[in-house]
């Protein structure tokens, strides 16, 4: 009988677990994609805007800090629909998995299963909560990216990959300025490592990185973008805001819970790793990597996935001196990826509505039966949504909007949590904005007023009802 040795095509055979998962996942929980390519439309049309043109308020300063990222997805959705997410989701998936285990196979000598099963673990693991249709998934690419060219310098000092850096932090400032400082927090660790071991080819990499910094200013919004953060983000905003949550067990809210547990047994069994297993060596510049990135998913569960991209790759060095080897087999590899691949693009056919909102029929009702020139009130989770159909609305998801921070005119988003949670003055508050239609969820306080005062209901949905003033 002939015996086959297997070669690494079998070991890529992994790659299409995260592919599948991709083709069967929808992303109908990203309720932000619907002003992400509203902004997109707005921007074709009229420019890099710096005063908002989406709600009902005016003269409301606005910064659009992922501005590209905006004008790429709605030219996907205006050429594809929604299938075009899926595309685009399918090909950074598959180049989230290359670069990772470019990573390991730098990181571990070339062992082919392990690089392989880290990047197919890795990817797995995002897709689970955090791939979707936005800005994040060019800003997940960008970070393993540094990881690569970082250690590919600190192998080797003479590495010319590091003239790619100001290009990326171009990129990134240009589609997701609001994380473009991450780029630099994933390169600290190795520039500290360097000064420590007084390596003077750290002042080389000090250089690409003011580089970097000054690169940063090229973009319609100069210094707002690069500042970002600091500019806009109110603390008011990390009360509200599930994603700004730290990663905590006991949070009200069960999707932060969820979340949470989801971190802490990634990072147990990361722990694990690290004490049970002698022979590997932690390596300083992973060692301020894991430490820097476990205080980021600490601090806000969205971080959680700069956690996964930062932490799993490195354990390819950390593993190189075990075994990993798979048992003598056979496969016709480009057979499996041909049945594979028409497998992969069936499950997605069959699965052609990756977006939803929850808001989606009461708009569709509203579209059919009102102009879109009625003065809207409408939940902070819904206005996306309604404003993509081309209604002006009281409030977004656009949380750094409605701070007076961010908005330099007044506080919108004490404001609207008030009128959810209290309904203080709710009368003077309606009166005081002339609203026409109201969109309340019904376990809001003003939707109990409403009902009592008997204002007429024009349209019910299982979680909120429109109401006609």
């Amino acid at each position: 009988m002939k015996k086959y040795t297997p070669n690494k095509y079998i070991c890529y055979l992994y790659f299409l677990v995260p592919l599948i998962i991709n083709a069967i996942i929808s992303y109908s929980s990203n309720e932000d994609i619907w002003y992400i390519l509203k902004y997109g439309e707005v921007i074709l049309q009229h420019g890099f805007i710096h005063t908002d043109i989406l709600t009902i308020h005016s003269g409301l300063h606005i910064v659009i800090q992922q501005g590209f990222s905006n004008i790429i997805f709605y030219l996907i959705y205006k050429a594809f629909n929604t299938y075009g997410f899926f595309l685009l989701c399918e090909l950074y998936v598959g180049l989230y998995l290359f670069i990772i285990y470019k990573i390991c196979m730098l990181l571990s000598n070339k062992k082919i299963l392990l690089s392989v099963l880290i990047a197919t673990i890795t990817c797995t693991l995002l897709e689970i909560s955090f791939i979707t249709p936005s800005p994040r998934i060019f800003t997940y690419l960008h970070l393993l990216l540094i990881i690569y060219i970082m250690e590919l310098f600190y192998k080797d000092n003479k590495s010319k990959a590091i003239y790619f850096l100001p290009l990326i932090s171009l990129i990134q400032i240009n589609t997701h300025a609001s994380l473009w400082f991450y780029l630099f927090l994933f390169m600290l660790p190795y520039v500290v490592t360097l000064i420590i071991q007084k390596n003077k080819n750290v002042i080389k990499l000090l250089i690409i990185m003011l580089i970097m910094f000054l690169v940063g200013f090229i973009n319609p919004y100069t210094y707002e973008n690069v500042f970002f953060p600091f500019l806009v983000y109110d603390p008011i905003i990390s009360q509200y805001i599930e994603e700004l949550y730290p990663a905590m067990l006991l949070s009200p809210e069960n999707s932060v819970v969820a979340t949470s547990i989801f971190f802490y047994i990634i990072l147990a069994v990361e722990l694990l790793i690290y004490i049970y297993y002698k022979k590997g060596k932690l390596e300083l510049r992973h060692l301020f990597l894991f430490g820097g990135t476990t205080i980021l998913a600490l601090a806000h569960i969205r971080n959680i996935s700069v956690f996964l991209i930062a932490t799993l790759p490195i354990l390819a060095n950390y593993l190189k001196d075990m075994k990993w080897s798979v048992n003598d087999t056979y496969v016709d590899t480009k057979k499996t990826w041909i049945i594979m691949g028409i497998f992969i693009l069936v499950l997605s056919i069959l699965n052609p509505n990756r977006l939803e909102s929850e808001a989606r029929k009461g708009g569709e009702f509203l579209l059919e039966n009102y102009d879109k020139d009625i003065v809207l009130y409408i939940n902070y989770d819904y206005g996306s949504y309604l404003e993509f159909l081309g209604f002006k609305c009281y409030s977004d998801t656009r949380a750094e909007v409605f701070t007076k921070k961010g908005n330099r005119k007044k506080d919108l988003f004490t404001e609207a949590y008030i009128m959810q949670r209290t309904c203080n003055n709710y009368k003077e508050f309606l009166k005081y904005y002339n609203f026409t239609h109201l969109v309340v969820h019904k376990e809001t306080c003003l939707y109990q007023y409403l009902i009592r005062d008997k204002t007429k209901i024009i349209f019910k949905d299982k979680e909120y009802v429109i109401f006609e003033l």
